[in-house]
């Protein structure tokens, strides 16, 4: 008798367990594209166009996304910023609209759209970009990271479409 209670509380804790694990699924991100862009102020954007994927039977939530900007200096030491998304205009590419956050997702689902971040001017002119990192924060206090080495530059001609 105690030999079969053991085995069913192991077999309820195993259902349990993925029961958990498949409602606490982590937010999948993918890189579409990234690009660089200035407006008519001649101010300097970086968009990115990402997908995200709740994969958990639950819903879930990213309550911020920033971009950790890795870059050189003249002298070769290597600095990070960190920056905040923009509500701004966004490439009109990939026929994605703007991606507001925060970011609900129901479960098993997926939403894609452009995220822009203006760049400080000294981070474009006195410094070498070296990696973009996009990172998103679930409610939950999760993050998902995409990293991205290169981005398209376009002109205002290739931003209307």
């Amino acid at each position: 008798m105690a030999w079969h209670s053991a085995a069913t509380a192991k077999s309820t804790l195993k259902l349990a367990e993925a029961d958990h694990k498949e409602k606490h699924e982590t937010i999948k991100p993918y890189l579409i594209d990234g690009v660089c862009w200035q407006n008519d102020k001649l101010e300097n954007f970086v968009s990115f166009a990402c997908s995200f994927t709740n994969a958990a039977s639950a819903p879930n939530t990213i309550v911020r996304i920033d971009l950790n900007v890795y870059a050189y200096d003249e002298e070769g030491s290597l600095s990070q910023v960190i920056l905040d998304p923009i509500i701004k205009d966004t490439p009109s590419l990939w026929n994605l609209k703007k991606l507001p956050v925060p970011v609900n997702l129901e479960p098993r689902s997926t939403v894609s759209g452009w995220t822009s971040f203006k760049l400080p001017a000294h981070l474009v002119t006195k410094k070498r970009i070296d990696k973009y990192e996009l990172v998103s924060t679930t409610s939950l206090g999760k993050r998902a990271i995409v990293e991205s080495y290169l981005v398209r530059r376009l002109t205002n001609d290739d931003r209307q479409g």
